[in-house]
């Protein structure tokens, strides 16, 4: 059996997520339409990004229509590849 533990500092309160980062590790991530479906291309180090992510929205209090922008690679310098908004 696997398990998945993480710990975070909810920066909710400040309407933010703090995005940790390891120089070492290259996540890939990339969205494209594909017959006009959006399609999430990544390696596991980008998943488990976005897991964490994920649960910073989803266990944080932030209000309805906060969002976050995510770019390719998870690389401030690249274009954006996809918007999550949290909805009630």
């Amino acid at each position: 059996m696997k398990k998945f533990e993480f710990e975070f500092e909810d920066l909710s309160s400040q309407n933010r997520i703090q995005f940790d980062y390891d120089e070492e590790v290259d996540e890939e991530l990339k969205v494209v339409i594909e017959n006009g479906m959006p399609v999430l291309y990544a390696n596991k180090q980008a998943y488990m990004a976005l897991a964490k992510t994920f649960v910073k929205m989803a266990l944080g209090e932030y209000s309805d229509g906060f969002h976050i922008h995510l770019r390719q690679d998870f690389d401030g310098d690249k274009q954006e590849a996809m918007r999550c908004h949290l909805v009630s």
